[in-house]
């Protein structure tokens, strides 16, 4: 009889995948045939059972992918349980309709969002302002510099022994974040783009590297993730919003939308309770999912 043993996927690159058992023990592995018949793709976070394969240059096979608490495409990472958001202050400049929908992605996966505001430095004013917003509306939320950065101790408290990304913009200092939570250079850095005013991109690949008792990964492509490719619900947008929800259950409709129903506890309180640049990127992701919808039939656009 084979000896199965279960682990987690760390890295994939052409195939082969890096399988980590414990801390002393990581294998390398190929597909058995029976999940590549079912369709199925590992995917960097997966847990898994493995067994050997008698190749001596591949010594084991995936023999079965564990269900997911959740997973991404792009990139193809599986599991998640935090995605740190980081996003500079300045250069490039903050592009909240971009936090935000990461914000949506996250609740309608089941993901703790943490965010980060980088270089801080740059603009202390705008750093503040934002990190009140954000801290106001529910979310885990820290300013950062490089003289002063967020520290392993402050992301350790909120992860646990989870599996955690990084995501955001290039160029923000997802990877120097990365590198120094790790006290280590693991992933590479790059600079702005003078002509483009925005980051270079500078990570490849998804790679699981050991957090505390958990694990902590960069998340190349996860800002181009699209709402409605994703299948998310109009009705979805308010999870990024818990600040609204609070206060929905005052509206007089219980199908408010909280745009331009009467009697709107919500829009009551733009301005006050609800920050007013948040509540309009609010609206126009409810508007454009709920046009899209309207604009399919039975999967087929009108």
């Amino acid at each position: 009889m084979q000896e199965m043993t279960e682990g987690i996927i760390t890295k994939g690159v052409g195939g082969t995948y890096t399988v980590r058992v414990s801390s002393s023990d990581v294998r390398l592995c190929q597909i058995r045939g029976g999940i590549r018949r079912k369709g199925l793709t590992p995917a960097v976070g997966d847990k898994v059972t493995i067994a050997p394969s008698g190749d001596p240059d591949v010594p084991y096979v995936l023999e079965k992918i564990h269900p997911r608490k959740n997973s991404l495409v792009r990139p193809p990472l599986a599991n998640i349980d935090t995605l740190v958001l980081v996003f500079a202050v300045k250069d490039p400049v903050p592009d909240l309709k971009l936090l935000d929908k990461m914000l949506i992605i996250c609740s309608t996966m089941d993901i703790r969002p943490v965010i980060v505001f980088s270089k801080e430095d740059m603009d202390k004013e705008t750093a503040n302002d934002l990190y009140e917003v954000y801290n106001a509306a529910g979310f885990t939320t820290f300013v950062s510099n490089i003289e002063s950065p967020v520290t392993e101790e402050e992301i350790r408290a909120v992860t646990g022994s989870g599996l955690t990304g990084l995501a955001g913009p290039s160029g923000v200092g997802k990877s120097t974040l990365c590198n120094h939570l790790l006290g280590q250079e693991m992933m590479k850095t790059g600079d702005i783009s003078d002509r483009l005013g925005r980051g270079k991109h500078t990570t490849r690949h998804v790679e699981l590297f050991e957090f505390g008792d958990g694990f902590i990964t960069d998340t190349p492509g996860f800002t181009s993730l699209d709402l409605f490719e994703l299948g998310i619900d109009y009705k979805q947008v308010i999870g990024g919003y818990p600040e609204i929800g609070e206060l929905a259950a005052g509206c007089r409709f219980d199908d408010c939308r909280h745009i331009s129903e009467r009697d709107c506890a919500v829009r009551e309180e733009v301005g006050r309770a609800i920050d007013k640049g948040r509540y309009e990127r609010y609206s126009e992701f409810c508007e454009f999912l709920y046009s899209q919808r309207n604009n399919y039939t039975g999967g087929v656009r009108k």
